[in-house]
């Protein structure tokens, strides 16, 4: 690779990943970009050219040789998006694209050995990221899922949107488990790939900068990595308006025992237990506990709302299209329906 290297700091949300990225920036070769998610947009137009649905397609009277085409009564010929712009395509147009974007950003510091993009929702789209640049590097932050819910519920409020948090202790711990596992799937995917773990950067965090930057190739020696951790010191970064206020909380490490209680305990680690297990996280529920009744609940709930999701969207029958018409006339229903019921290419992806 020319320039320098492209590495993308993800995570589940609020678990650190935003510290780590100001340790690195201390580094005088990095430049870091905070949440610039450029890639969940870049990761829009793939799907964009890939669409099948009503309307994606190209109309002509005319059509190149090689393109399979259909023609319509009106006599126009109609193209698939997905046939005039194949993916192959679609990643020649988009990688100039990307490589330009970030190189200008890298090029703020004329040194740069590194741009570290923090963007965690990554997790989602790093397929994406590695197709455009196959030697991206990747430091996945993961921390307890217990802080994580803290953390969330906290932010929801106070500075942040409360519908872009959630607070309660099952949605949570289900975003921790699958933004956790997909991240873990990079390491399969590519060596250049490094896990952190929260709790450690935060006891000993020069040594976990020093780790993470020999990983990333870039010099490093005690007094530089001690320089970068008084730097980032909390009190410090809550000063220098990198976030909204009360972004930054204590970055306590076992914290969530005073601010959780016992029932949120037991339905996040029901949950999430498993994959807290595995990573050597030590639960308070036990394995094999009998979940909460709350839980089978919700589960019920989720399963009939899958199903009544697919007939509103997928079924073609009588009843169906007859709920749709009388649905016209009570606009109000029918929002809050809309709202309840997303097609699935609205929904979070999985």
């Amino acid at each position: 690779m020319e320039g320098p290297k492209r590495v993308f700091v993800v995570g589940c949300r609020r678990s650190g990943t935003t510290w780590t990225m100001l340790l690195l920036a201390q580094h005088p070769e990095v430049v870091a970009l905070q949440q610039i998610d450029f890639f969940r947009r870049l990761e829009r137009f793939g799907r964009f050219a890939q669409r099948d649905a009503f309307g994606a397609c190209t109309l002509s009277t005319r059509v190149a040789p090689g393109l399979v085409s259909e023609r319509t009564a009106d006599g126009l010929l109609r193209v698939r998006i997905a046939d005039a712009l194949p993916p192959e395509r679609t990643l020649e147009l988009v990688r100039p694209l990307a490589e330009g974007v970030y190189a200008r950003l890298a090029a703020v510091n004329p040194g740069a050995r590194a741009i570290v993009d923090q963007t965690p929702e990554y997790v989602q789209v790093w397929e994406e990221v590695l197709r455009v640049f196959p030697d991206a590097w990747f430091v996945h932050v993961v921390r307890d899922p217990r802080s994580v819910f803290c953390s969330q519920r906290s932010s929801a409020r106070s500075w942040a949107d409360p519908t872009r948090f959630e607070s309660d202790p099952y949605s949570i711990a289900e975003e921790w488990v699958n933004d956790v596992s997909r991240a873990r799937r990079i390491a399969a995917a590519t060596p250049r790939y490094l896990e952190v773990r929260y709790e450690n950067l935060r006891r000993d965090p020069a040594r976990g900068l020093a780790e993470a930057l020999r990983f990333l190739e870039l010099p490093a020696d005690d007094e530089l990595c001690a320089r970068a951790v008084a730097a980032c010191a909390l009190e410090r970064v809550r000063a220098s308006d990198h976030a909204p206020r009360g972004f930054f909380r204590t970055g306590e490490v076992s914290g969530w025992k005073d601010e959780m209680s016992r029932r949120a305990v037991r339905a996040l680690e029901t949950v999430a237990g498993p994959l807290m297990r595995e990573l050597g996280y030590e639960t308070v529920t036990a394995p094999g506990a009998r979940p909460p009744l709350s839980w089978t609940l919700r589960r019920r709930l989720r399963s009939l709302g899958e199903r009544l999701r697919s007939w509103a969207w997928e079924s073609r029958s009588p009843l169906r299209r007859g709920a749709a018409k009388a649905l016209r006339f009570v606009p109000g229903i029918r929002g809050v329906l809309l709202r309840r019921l997303p097609p699935p290419d609205r929904r979070r992806a999985a």
